[in-house]
């Protein structure tokens, strides 16, 4: 068995409305099983505004709930922070299908944002060495 690393990067730039449904929603998966010390860091700014956003990640099973609105507190946010610069990595404990909402409808008088995001994804996965022959590796 070798131990490859992985590494999955995603930059994306947002336009955020300023609607009662002023937020964007990436997915992203994590099956601990086969991805081993997995890690989201994130990088998230606002660049036209001095108003803060927030970024929640909740289970994927979870975002219905949170757009009702309706019983937020037996909700599971694994993590919920607001400001115009959010640094921050996070190693999820459980497998899930993972929600990463950028959250425009925090903010007292919400306003139309530019936010930018980079996105990386790391993880080591096991790989019998058939495998790697076969992948030429």
């Amino acid at each position: 068995m070798k131990v490859l690393q992985h590494v999955m990067r995603n930059i994306n730039e947002f336009n955020i409305p300023s609607s009662q449904n002023g937020y964007d929603i990436l997915y992203f998966g994590v099956n601990l099983i086969l991805m081993f010390d997995y890690r989201l860091s994130f990088d998230v700014e606002v660049k036209n505004s001095i108003e803060e956003i927030e970024i929640l990640i909740l289970s994927r099973k979870e975002v219905d709930v949170w757009k009702t609105n309706s019983s937020r507190k037996e909700m599971n946010v694994y993590y919920k922070k607001t400001g115009t610069r959010i640094t921050d990595t996070i190693k999820p404990s459980i497998s899930d299908a993972y929600a990463f909402i950028i959250n425009n409808t925090a903010s007292s008088i919400p306003s139309p944002k530019n936010v930018m995001v980079t996105l990386v994804h790391t993880w080591a996965q096991e790989v019998k060495e058939n495998q790697l022959k076969e992948m030429n590796l």
